[in-house]
């Protein structure tokens, strides 16, 4: 009996294995027939209008660990998601840890197929965006690509300006910042905006009750972007070529200013 339900398990992987490697097979021959490489507004990453969606999702705080803090994460009537409880800093006797009071949630990787490994690709886009309802604290967005280092993660804070109200927050991509293990790397790099594995949000340190809703987690343009390029509308660009009476001098690297970056 036990040998019979081991093969009937490895039967049902090996044919969802099949189905996602038939599903990217499909999808690519689509896009290869459209060819279709066009500007796009948006790029729908996340909504959780389907309980099997907050599946997709992991939940966890210090008390994986022994610490004291609680977190949930569930579907409100309104369909949309809710990731809630309490951190606690307080570290309980004769733990082997110094310091507690974390709590996050973050997408799981897509399974494999017979082609590839899923990740999200955002490089076209400019912004990530967000549609949720927060507290007055101070949370993460954090990106998980594809690395040597595991525990490299870029971050950025997700600030609300009206907390308990639905907003809008546009973050760019390009602002966000290597971390390893809670602290910003010295020496950085950009992240893999093609190969992006995992999106997740965390608190941490910030003891009391938290609340995080969410209603969806889109890649952005607005209609002058398309990634990290500005578009010149037309009637503009012929403006410009039909004033242009000198031709462009290269700026000397004496007074060349560099671009400051967001922290």
């Amino acid at each position: 009996m036990v040998e019979t339900g081991v093969l009937k398990e490895g039967l049902r992987l090996a044919a969802g294995y099949v189905r996602r490697s038939l599903s990217f097979l499909r999808e690519e021959t689509v896009t290869a027939l459209k060819f279709d490489h066009t500007w796009k507004l948006e790029k729908p990453l996340f909504d959780f209008k389907e309980l099997q969606s907050l599946e997709q999702w992991i939940v966890g705080c210090d008390a994986d660990i022994g610490g004291l803090s609680e977190a949930y994460w569930g579907q409100t009537p309104q369909k949309t998601a809710l990731f809630w409880g309490t951190l606690s800093t307080e570290v309980p006797p004769n733990a082997n840890f110094e310091r507690s009071g974390y709590a996050g949630i973050r997408s799981k990787e897509k399974p494999f197929t017979l082609f590839h490994h899923p990740r999200i690709d955002t490089s076209m886009y400019r912004y990530l965006a967000v549609r949720a309802k927060g507290d007055s604290s101070q949370w993460y967005v954090n990106l998980r690509t594809d690395s040597i280092y595991p525990s490299y993660v870029w971050q950025h804070r997700l600030h609300f300006q009206r907390p308990g109200e639905w907003e809008t927050v546009m973050i760019p991509l390009r602002d966000f910042v290597l971390t390893s293990h809670g602290y910003v790397q010295q020496r950085q790099m950009a992240m893999d905006r093609t190969r992006i594995k995992t999106v997740g949000f965390s608190i941490m340190r910030q003891p009391g009750d938290f609340s995080l809703e969410l209603d969806w987690i889109k890649a952005m343009n607005t209609p002058q972007t398309i990634g990290d390029l500005d578009l010149v509308p037309h009637k503009q660009a012929l403006d410009q070529a039909q004033t242009k009476t000198t031709p462009a001098v290269a700026e000397s690297p004496s007074s060349a200013q560099p671009e400051k970056s967001a922290q």
